[in-house]
C-alpha cells in the first residue's frame, strides 16, 4: 500500500521547497483585489507578496479572500487518487474560514478514496508545521490513524503569536468580533494577538514597536523548549533581529523564515511580525 499523502491550503504558508521535498498538495485560496480574483501564490502583472503588502495600505478598496470552489479539492483528491488511498487534508481554523466545509464537499466526487479533513484550529505556519510533522510521518510509514493522532496531540503545542502595525486590518476583516469594538480605543497601539486552538485572544499592546518585538520574545521564551519554530512577517523591520533573539530557542533544522500568505495579510495588514511555535512534548 502506497503511503498516506498530505494536503493542505495556502493559509498553511508551507514554503514552496518544503512542500515539494515532503510531497505535500496546496490548494490555494483567493484574494480578491478590486474586481480581480487572484489565486494565492499566483499573482499576474507582477504584483507579489511583497509588492502586495507595500501597496496595501493605499489600496483604494481593501481587499477580500475567497476559499477555492469544493471542485478545486476533489481535483487535487483525483491526483492523489493515483498515488494512494489515504489522503489527510489539514485545513485552517473553521472558526476563521469556511475552507473544511469546501474541502469536505470535495471528498464526494472521489469515493473511493478514503480523505480525512482536519480542522487544524489554526491558521498560517501554526497549521503549516502540523501539515510538516504529517508529511514527516507519513514518509516514515506511519499509517492514518498514527498521523491523526500526531496532529491531534501537536494542536495544544502549537502557539501563533503576532505584533500588528494597527488592528484596524483585522476591524475590517470582520473575522474577530472583539477587534471591532476594541480597534477605536487602540488605534495608535501596537496590538499582540495569539491563535490558540481556533481562537484568536489579544494578549498584549504597547505603544512603540520595539517594545511590542520585546513582549513577543518574552512570550516565546515563557512557551519553554520548543520543537519548531517559524519568523513570520508581512514585510516588517526587525525580521532578522527577531529571528537572532529567537535562534537558541529550537533546532536550527527545525527554525524557518517565512512571508506570510496574503490570504493572511489582507485581515493583519502589513508590517507585522509573529511567530508559530510548537512547543516540545
Amino acid at each position: 500500500m502506497s503511503r498516506v499523502r498530505i494536503l493542505t491550503d495556502s493559509t498553511s504558508d508551507v514554503p514552496p521547497e518544503v512542500a515539494a521535498r515532503l510531497h505535500i498538495t496546496v490548494v490555494p485560496a483567493y484574494v480578491q483585489i478590486g474586481n480581480r480574483s487572484y489565486r494565492d501564490g499566483s499573482f499576474s502583472g507582477g504584483l507579489g507578496r511583497e509588492e502586495f503588502y507595500t501597496q496595501l495600505p493605499t489600496m483604494p478598496v481593501v481587499p477580500t479572500t475567497a476559499v477555492p470552489p469544493a471542485r478545486e479539492f476533489a481535483t487535487a483528491y483525483r491526483r492523489l487518487a493515483g498515488e494512494t488511498d489515504e489522503v489527510i487534508a489539514i485545513v485552517v481554523s473553521t472558526n476563521l474560514s469556511g475552507m473544511h466545509n469546501v474541502a469536505h464537499l470535495g471528498t464526494q466526487e472521489v469515493p473511493d478514496l478514503k480523505v480525512y479533513v482536519v480542522d487544524s484550529e489554526q491558521v498560517t505556519m501554526g497549521l503549516g508545521w502540523m501539515a510538516i510533522a504529517a508529511a514527516e510521518a507519513a514518509a516514515d510509514g506511519k499509517s492514518a490513524q498514527e498521523i491523526l493522532a500526531l496532529i491531534e496531540d501537536m494542536k495544544s503545542r502549537v502557539h501563533v503569536y503576532a505584533m500588528l502595525d494597527t488592528l484596524e486590518y483585522l476591524r475590517r476583516s470582520g473575522r474577530v468580533s472583539w477587534a471591532r469594538a476594541k480597534a477605536a480605543q487602540i488605534l495608535r497601539i501596537k496590538p499582540i494577538v495569539e491563535v490558540l486552538l481556533g481562537k484568536v485572544r489579544d494578549v498584549g499592546r504597547t505603544r512603540t514597536r520595539s517594545r511590542a518585538i520585546k513582549h513577543l520574545v518574552e512570550l516565546t521564551h515563557a512557551l519553554g523548549p520548543l520543537e519548531r519554530l517559524a519568523i513570520l512577517h508581512t514585510y516588517a523591520p526587525g525580521v532578522e533581529d527577531l529571528r537572532r533573539r529567537l535562534a537558541d530557542s529550537c533546532s536550527p533544522r527545525h527554525l524557518l523564515t517565512v512571508a506570510v500568505t496574503t490570504i493572511v495579510g489582507a485581515h493583519v495588514g502589513p508590517r507585522g511580525l509573529g511567530v508559530a511555535a510548537v512547543t516540545a512534548r
